[in-house]
């Protein structure tokens, strides 16, 4: 008995000790970086990432990288001469696994200093954010860089939100709802996790194996078929759309928000509709009627277009009552499957086209 509790107690101080010195070198040097530190949004500092792929709409070998405020983009101008623009949104912003040439705030910025050489962009998004996060973003990082305008490309991830989802509590500062929700077990980890950087590594990774079977977005490029269709009776369509509309007052809150925050801190706000590659018309690449295409077993393209459009129109109403610059990217990139990887996301030439279009729209208000 006393053999077995000697070796217990050996092996407790053991792992004790495993786990003390873990502590201290991830603390001296971290190779796998994470977004996420327990409830709380770490940005990625000084951070390169390089993907190889092999789709020919993305580069072959993908360089994605952060700069010191954890943002894409040149590192700011000390020259107080620049106007300063930050981009803020979700996956469709951030571009993640697009090239920094390639990545639209980049390519706006190339075009706008065609005729301006001293306009300075920097790319804010972050994958999955919606205008909950973006509200926490602002407060507690964008607001403090002070820039001159700031562009929302917003609605996407807005869509049949009720409350917080799982991107958004991530980024909460403080007790979030997630932690109302968990158990005690749970919420201690966690709680751990915003200290540990131990405790993070375990957090991330047991979340990275729950999501094991989700495969990076080159493994979910959609082809679309023009096959693969499906017609929604006007019942199932306005059950979908009544249940829709219901959110738009709370997104339009916060949107509002938004708004009120920049305006509050001298900076413009620029608002950015939500394009879509389904809805109206045929794909001009695969003959695909995009309205008819088969999202899921309860949603066509048609539908898909007209709940997005709900929070578009929002954007549109807010910034023609508020006098604010709005940007109908919506409606100005055409509906064209070689501009998008899948429903929502650009390839390539679609982000390309993105920043190109933004620019043009941009300068009739940039200079004023």
């Amino acid at each position: 008995m006393r053999k077995i509790l000697k070796s217990t107690l050996y092996v407790g101080y053991l792992l004790v000790f495993i786990a003390f010195a873990l502590e201290v070198l991830l603390r001296i040097y971290n190779p796998i970086p994470f977004r996420i530190k327990g409830d709380k949004i770490v940005l990625p500092i000084n951070q390169s990432y390089q993907f190889t792929n092999s789709y020919a709409c993305f580069d072959s070998v993908i360089v994605h990288k952060k700069n010191s405020m954890g943002f894409r983009g040149e590192e700011m101008p000390r020259d107080k001469s620049f106007l300063k623009i930050i981009t803020v949104g979700g996956s469709t912003t951030e571009c993640f696994f697009i090239s920094e040439d390639k990545a639209w705030p980049q390519v706006m910025q190339s075009e706008l200093r065609k005729k301006q050489a001293k306009i300075w962009v920097n790319n804010a998004g972050l994958n999955g954010h919606s205008s909950f996060g973006h509200l926490l973003l602002l407060k507690d990082v964008v607001l403090k860089y002070k820039p001159d305008y700031i562009y929302f490309l917003v609605g996407v991830n807005d869509m049949d939100r009720q409350d917080l989802n799982q991107f958004d509590n991530r980024m909460v500062l403080g007790k979030s709802v997630q932690m109302e929700q968990n158990g005690w077990f749970k919420n201690a980890f966690l709680t751990l996790s915003n200290h540990s950087e131990l405790a993070n590594l375990i957090y991330n990774l047991s979340k990275a194996l729950k999501a094991r079977n989700q495969k990076i977005f080159v493994d979910k490029i959609e082809k679309l078929n023009p096959q693969n269709t499906l017609l929604l009776s006007d019942t199932q369509r306005n059950t979908v759309i009544v249940k829709q509309k219901q959110l738009i007052p709370a997104y339009r809150k916060r949107i509002e928000q938004l708004v009120a925050l920049c305006n509050s801190n001298g900076i413009k706000p620029v608002l950015i509709t939500q394009p879509l590659l389904l809805g109206e018309g045929i794909d001009p690449v695969t003959g695909t009627n995009l309205a008819t295409y088969k999202v899921s077993n309860e949603m066509n393209g048609a539908l898909y277009w007209e709940k997005l459009e709900l929070y578009n129109e929002e954007l549109r109403h807010i910034a023609l009552e508020q006098r604010i610059a709005c940007i109908d990217l919506a409606h100005l990139l055409p509906k064209d499957s070689r501009y998008f990887y899948d429903p929502m996301h650009f390839t390539n030439a679609g982000s390309i086209r993105v920043g190109q279009i933004i620019a043009e729209s941009s300068t009739s208000f940039l200079n004023r």
